[in-house]
């Protein structure tokens, strides 16, 4: 029986990585899967699993050999569980990679490529006494890429001591992960048999990709970097996403871009309802994606978040729950209101 070369994906697809990310990311995947399989000693040895987080985490793909993979749905969920993602990943090591017996030799030491954009929303620390760097030997060989620039990277140097930052989440740039990252897997296929102690080499990294050096400062004591509403269209009643990201010099949240979701993106959510948000924090929204009006407005009965904008109009029809709703006259545009987030 060949020795198996176990390579985990540890996938980010909690809210920050809607849109250009998490389709490059799809993208890829698919591409990487079709490269590899052109590969013989990758055929030979690679056998992928896919572990996605958000609020969870979950197994998508178990421990499958290239060729009989197939390519998981990726949906973009509320949560950035990573603590609980390491869990698994341990759970995952300890009963799918082989060890030594009298029939067979031990696989090689696994290989994990951990792609994350924001910052954990739950307990990341207990999980690292199984998976993390102060475990000597560790169990695999793992590198953590942190992706945007509102990545906490003092939480992935705990993970591992080869952190790696791509700021740009274009889709250029994640092209150009990906197809690193296939090289590293196709050659890490090649050489196991070579490594020293189990420690993987991987290929040169390319030039939107660099080694993250120094000591990280924690951003837990902090405000968020970034914040999420659910919306829908007043108009259409569509879903989407608002993303804002904090400003520290005006002390609140700008709007950034808000994104189309799909119906089983808003099935997948799941009824979990994080504390909200404050309205004076919020300055103003971004424009809607299904129909373009750049306002934004709370219904008060159900809390849904829709679009919204200033016109003649006195009363409204929320698209969550169908109620009429008065506008308040127009001396209470400056009063504040609580506004539920999602998870992120």
């Amino acid at each position: 029986m060949n020795r198996r070369l176990p390579v985990y994906l540890l996938i980010d697809c909690s809210e920050s990585m809607i849109g250009g990310g998490i389709e490059a990311v799809r993208a890829g995947m698919s591409s990487m899967l079709s490269k590899l399989r052109t590969d013989p000693h990758a055929l030979d040895t690679v056998h992928l699993s896919v572990i996605t987080f958000d609020a969870e985490a979950r197994v998508l793909v178990p421990m499958t050999p290239l060729l009989e993979f197939q390519e998981p749905v990726l949906l973009v969920r509320p949560g950035t569980a990573l603590g609980a993602a390491l869990n698994l990943l341990a759970d995952r090591i300890q009963a799918e990679v082989r060890k030594t017996s009298h029939h067979a030799k031990s696989d090689y030491r696994p290989l994990v490529l951990l792609l994350t954009d924001g910052q954990p929303s739950d307990d990341w620390r207990a999980p690292i006494a199984r998976i993390g760097a102060q475990v000597q030997p560790r169990p695999a060989n793992i590198y953590a890429i942190g992706c945007g620039v509102d990545v906490d990277y003092s939480v992935l140097q705990s993970v591992t001591d080869v952190v790696l930052r791509m700021e740009d989440m274009g889709a250029d740039s994640f092209g150009k992960l990906f197809v690193w990252l296939t090289a590293s897997v196709s050659s890490a296929s090649q050489g196991v048999g070579e490594t020293v102690g189990g420690k993987i080499k991987l290929g040169k990294l390319p030039s939107n990709v660099e080694v993250f050096e120094g000591v990280a400062p924690s951003l837990e004591e902090g405000p968020q970097r970034q914040i999420f509403l659910r919306a829908r269209c007043e108009t259409k009643k569509f879903p989407y996403l608002m993303r804002y990201r904090f400003d520290a010099m005006f002390g609140c949240y700008q709007p950034v871009k808000a994104h189309r979701l799909s119906e089983e993106e808003v099935k997948a959510a799941g009824a979990a309802k994080p504390d909200d948000i404050r309205s004076e924090l919020l300055n103003g929204a971004p424009a809607c994606p299904w129909c373009e009006r750049p306002g934004a407005s709370s219904c008060g009965a159900c809390g849904t978040v829709f679009c919204s904008t200033s016109d003649d109009r006195s009363t409204t029809i929320c698209p969550g729950c169908s109620n009429m709703l008065n506008r308040g006259p127009e001396g209470d545009a400056g009063a504040g209101f609580s506004v539920r987030q999602s998870g992120g």
